[in-house]
């Protein structure tokens, strides 16, 4: 099999929190604070002396004029994800550029403009000859969520399980246990540990090689039920818990099938298309392909039960996470026939088993997509 074109959707890379992140993560400051005068004047709390140690030295390291901005790790994200899918697929991706062979689009972000530069560094050296054209806004393929009203209404419903589990015996729990951790007689508030835990995160997001001394609040259990309420709010936001989700991941879908479709017809398509978006589209892209789809809905009151769920937001859309779609034509079998990669891994649809899906199989598993995926209902 050989392949005709390469595909991509990815969520740009590693950025510094936004502005209501930054703000956030500014109130650790004081919670610092009063974590070292807990342990060394009150004698209160059960950090080590080596998490103590590293608390002292920790300090903010982003400022409001970077807020939602690529951090530096975030344009290595891409560079090597590039080199990886380079080496994957030389046949493709090995060429020199060309507006004919390859088309760059993202959204209108700084991050995810920035995250595109960085890609096509990766493939093909330096960019000066790509082209990389102005972004649109709105874009109804890479971020068609920012302007249906019938989908921003929905909100604040789809945060009321994540509000059920804040409010639940769970959460109370790791709040009391927090609280005596960093020594504090009053209970922290779920504010305060919403920032701890932010804290904890874009440290390791920022230095992968070092331990922010924020994670030390919490055992790994608790780092779970932190993931859980952020999954929870995801769920219903941008996945399974709201049926307006599927529709609004359709566009991208549409656009690979029809894409393969002029392949298949002999029409001309280009050897490499590249977009670049948020997790928040990247999600609803599962959604129409079935990825990351658990059996039964996640509840504020089913943790246990979905400990080994598919949706678990860490997974499947981190910073650079993508999914890929390379469309083959093979002389044994079926001519045509599509691998998809999801976060660089071969992913299975439901239906097809192996590596390899007969296109004719795709076809006729999404029949009904390109004629049916349109914003109206917005």
């Amino acid at each position: 099999c050989e392949p005709k074109q390469f595909w991509l959707i990815s969520r740009h890379g590693t950025r510094y929190p936004s502005e209501d992140g930054i703000t956030r993560l500014k109130t650790l400051n004081k919670i610092r604070d009063g974590v070292i005068n807990n342990h060394e004047v009150l004698h209160n709390g059960q950090l080590c002396a080596k998490d103590l140690e590293n608390l002292k030295k920790w300090n903010l390291q982003v400022v409001t004029s970077l807020a939602s901005n690529l951090a530096p790790h975030g344009y290595e994200d891409l560079h090597n994800l590039a080199l990886r899918y380079k080496a994957r697929f030389p046949a493709l991706l090995n060429q020199s550029y060309s507006n004919d062979l390859f088309q760059f689009k993202f959204s209108n972000s700084q991050r995810t403009t920035a995250s595109a530069f960085s890609f096509g560094e990766g493939i093909f050296g330096p960019t000066n000859r790509v082209y990389f054209p102005e972004p649109l806004d709105p874009d109804m393929l890479l971020t068609p969520y920012k302007n249906c009203e019938k989908w921003n209404a929905l909100w604040p419903a789809v945060a009321e399980e994540e509000l059920k589990f804040q409010n639940g015996t769970l959460m109370a729990s790791l709040l009391q246990n927090v609280t005596d951790r960093l020594g504090f007689n009053t209970s922290l508030s779920i504010d305060d540990i919403n920032a701890i835990y932010d804290g904890c995160r874009f440290d390791h997001a920022w230095h992968h090689d070092e331990i922010s001394p924020w994670c030390a609040a919490f055992t790994e259990e608790e780092l779970q039920v932190m993931e859980y309420q952020e999954d929870l709010l995801y769920y219903y936001y941008t996945g399974y818990g709201t049926d307006m989700n599927t529709n609004m991941g359709c566009a991208p879908v549409k656009d690979f099938l029809d894409r393969f479709s002029e392949i298949e017809e002999g029409k001309q398509q280009p050897a490499g298309v590249f977009y670049f978006t948020h997790s928040e589209m990247l999600q609803q892209v599962l959604l129409p392909l079935g990825i990351a789809k658990d059996q039964e809905n996640l509840t504020a009151a089913n943790y246990e039960e979905m400990k080994n769920r598919q949706w678990r937001t860490s997974n499947i859309t981190p910073f650079a996470a993508n999914l890929a779609a390379v469309f083959f034509k093979c002389d044994i079998g079926e001519e045509y026939r599509i691998q998809f990669r999801f976060n660089e891994h071969p992913v299975n649809l439901d239906g097809c088993e192996q590596d390899l899906c007969d296109w004719s199989f795709i076809k006729q598993k999404f029949s009904n997509l390109s004629s049916s995926c349109n914003y109206n209902f917005c």
